[in-house]
């Protein structure tokens, strides 16, 4: 199957982040093959099976959203005024609630709400996440995907108490291994599969060491959740006598293969363990933000340190996430320059790439690179006039405005419509099972936010 996207604004986010205009983009297979003027990549390519005109449209490469849990969506309306509470008194119980069906449906229509968003690569973490990978095979999707594993007791924490069990450890890291030996490269290498303790509150040093190993025998990467708040630094210390990123780098988990997502609650001292180990960062924006916490990215980058972008959950557009990047960093230095659109864009796909170790093959639009990227309305309303795509990509650009996505080289967004679900069917379906889990919730704990 070849693709010819002709006359378009490109925006490749290559090193000199060229932008061609009018551009055109050449693609065979899964890769693209040549980009150019329109005129010398028509010329050389005459015979595409598909021809996409790119009057008024932009191609940007497909963002790529390095912090995820598509199931979480059940939260949406419920847990974005309940601050850090939403943590202990609703992710940690809903855990015993939700059957591994609702997970499904739920999380199935977060992942077509993020292809729409022109998100073609997405790192997934959560409880029972092998439940999604049929789904994301037959969507069409990046994703790098992992078992959310945790071994203390959540009934337990949300009474204060800290204990680990070693039945509960096994049985999670053998749902995780046997989620990566059955999966990881599948899908024509759509689906990785990565190991991902929680975070350090509820995964004893048994767990997080038997991850890095697995992670280590199988070739996979790794990710946490770390620095996300000041109950953190008490319950870790308390527990174990030292910080959440010393605890985390004494048991393996910080390495330059592991993306560690939020990192908005740190010390000197963390943000060097972050630079000594080579660790990415998952910066969450618009989630913090509703948090009232905004992680010191700019101080990340002078340190050397990698940061890409994620939506963690509930939200669906990763447009507010590119946006929120600048104007949290610019909020938190008090600088109206922190960062600017093109440093934006770049954060949302070469980032990405670079955190999953892909810059190679992901995260820009240049010959010989995988073809994942998205062919943006610009002749819609909030988007003329166009004086500067970049600019209007990054503060103006919404889900809606995105027409076509195109991962491996296959149309999977077509006219602003998934390819490969239907999407009512997938709206219905995330109703019915987050109105059912939400109802045996309350029963359970007697209200929308348990006891802790």
């Amino acid at each position: 199957m070849s693709i010819l996207i002709k006359d378009a604004t490109v925006l490749t986010v290559d090193g000199d982040f060229r932008i061609l205009d009018p551009g055109a983009v050449y693609i065979e297979n899964d890769r693209i093959v040549a980009v150019g003027p329109s005129d010398e990549i028509v010329n050389a390519h005459p015979d595409a099976d598909r021809v996409i005109d790119g009057h008024g449209k932009v191609v940007a490469p497909g963002f790529i959203s390095t912090h995820n849990h598509v199931g979480y969506t059940v939260f949406r309306g419920r847990s974005e005024d309940a601050g850090l509470a939403c943590v202990p008194g609703m992710y940690m119980p809903m855990i015993t609630i939700l059957s591994r069906d609702e997970r499904l449906a739920i999380g199935s229509l977060t992942y077509g709400e993020l292809l729409k968003s022109g998100v073609t690569t997405t790192l997934q973490m959560e409880e029972d996440a092998d439940v999604y990978a049929p789904f994301v095979e037959q969507l069409g999707c990046r994703s790098y995907m992992g078992i959310m594993t945790q071994d203390a007791d959540l009934d337990a924490m949300t009474r204060g108490e800290f204990t680990f069990d070693a039945e509960l450890r096994d049985a999670q890291m053998a749902q995780a291994i046997r989620f990566a030996d059955d999966w990881h490269g599948k899908a024509d290498g759509r689906i990785q599969v990565m190991m991902t303790p929680n975070m350090s509150i509820c995964s004893s040093p048994e767990l997080l060491q038997a991850s890095r190993r697995a992670a280590d025998e199988r070739g996979l990467r790794l990710s946490t959740h770390l620095g996300w708040g000041p109950a953190e630094v008490e319950i870790v210390q308390r527990l174990h006598g030292v910080s959440p990123f010393e605890y985390m780098r004494d048991n393996g988990l910080l390495a330059a293969d592991t993306v560690a997502a939020h990192c908005y609650v740190v010390s000197d001292d963390d943000t060097a363990i972050l630079a000594q180990s080579g660790a990415c960062v998952a910066h969450c924006p618009l989630m913090n933000a509703v948090r009232g916490h905004i992680a010191p990215i700019q101080k990340y980058q002078e340190a050397g340190i990698t940061v890409s972008l994620g939506i963690d959950n509930m939200f669906a557009d990763h447009f507010e996430v590119v946006r929120a990047a600048v104007m949290m960093a610019r909020i938190k230095t008090q600088d109206t320059q922190a960062i600017l659109a093109e440093d934006a864009l770049r954060l949302a796909t070469m980032g990405g790439a670079r955190a999953l170790g892909r810059e190679g093959d992901l995260g820009s639009i240049e010959p010989g690179k995988i073809a994942d990227l998205m062919v943006m309305n610009y002749r819609a309303f909030g988007l003329r006039p166009t004086l500067d795509p970049v600019q209007n990509l990054v503060y103006h650009g919404h889900s809606k405005d995105v027409e076509t996505v195109v991962v491996n080289g296959e149309v999977v967004v077509d006219g602003g419509e998934l390819v490969h679900a239907d999407e009512v069917t997938l709206a219905d379906g995330a109703e019915n099972a987050a109105q059912e889990a939400w109802g045996r919730f309350v029963h359970k704990y007697g209200g929308i936010i348990a006891p802790y």
